[in-house]
């Protein structure tokens, strides 16, 4: 019998190329309670994220996805709701539309990496999950921004482009976003608290480690869908991250392996 991640393997494999073009990767629904904003908006922003997104995630299909506003989000639920549905909790008060876009993005980030294979932290190195998503957010906001330029969801909506880019751009500048100067270094110091806490120091160690894997990524941006051969290991008694590491390499084609290498060989985790 095949275990889920192997199915999923083969899944990804032999999906032809041609079907992207006839159906959207997956589908989105807005909860009709959503409050502060009007959900058909809202669920035109989540329709364009997805629009944007994906050339970049591969011949990769999702399950639907519903969308609550509740405070306790931004989070992809590990359970689903009675029709097998994803769930993700934004936490978005009004028409902040960058916002939405850029929490969007990061959990949809997590489905596509199969975060329900390791859930609660199972493998230790969820931190590098959580990184690597908010790496992937801060990148579809500037592939967002370049969508509304040319193909906003309304016409009027083609102004709030560069607002985009402005959110991106204030994110970047952040102090606890900047480069480590020895990345192998910042990471044996803090390797123990990022495997004991995935949002460590309230996610700033993760924000700063994604500023490195969206630089790596920016020279791969069609290797993105590496993403889906994330957390497809074997479950073994080896936690580190040279076997997690390790085990998405080998479980990715080799034309998506080369930004993995580079953040293995940043970390000094090369073999």
């Amino acid at each position: 019998m095949l275990t889920k991640f192997k199915f999923l393997l083969l899944l990804l494999l032999f999906i032809p190329a041609w079907t992207v073009a006839l159906a959207p990767p997956f589908q989105v629904s807005v909860d009709p309670t959503w409050q502060a904003a009007d959900p058909k908006d809202v669920q035109a922003v989540l329709d364009s994220t997805i629009l944007s997104i994906a050339p970049y995630i591969g011949n990769r299909r999702l399950d639907p996805i519903v969308v609550k506003n509740e405070e306790k989000g931004p989070i992809s639920l590990y359970e689903r709701d009675k029709q097998g549905k994803y769930i993700i909790l934004l936490d978005v008060n009004g028409r902040y539309w960058s916002q939405l876009a850029y929490q969007f993005s990061h959990e949809t980030c997590h489905l596509l990496s199969n975060y329900d294979l390791a859930p609660n932290n199972l493998s230790k190195q969820q931190w590098f999950e959580e990184s690597l998503c908010e790496a992937f957010s801060l990148f579809s906001l500037g592939k967002l921004a370049d969508q509304w330029d040319k193909n906003p969801p309304y016409p009027n909506w083609k102004d709030y482009a560069p607002e985009l880019r402005k959110y991106l751009a204030d994110m970047l500048k952040e102090d606890q976003r900047s480069f480590a100067p020895n990345l192998a270094s910042w990471y044996q110091q803090h390797k123990t608290t990022l495997e004991a806490d995935p949002y460590a120091d309230n996610r700033r160690l993760n924000e700063k480690f994604a500023s490195h894997l969206l630089k790596i990524f920016s020279a791969y941006p069609e290797a993105w869908a590496a993403i889906n051969y994330m957390n497809l290991g074997d479950d073994s008694q080896d936690k580190s991250l040279t076997k997690y590491l390790k085990d998405w390499h080998d479980n990715a084609p080799a034309n998506l392996r080369a930004p993995i290498q580079a953040i293995q060989q940043q970390l000094g985790l090369q073999g």
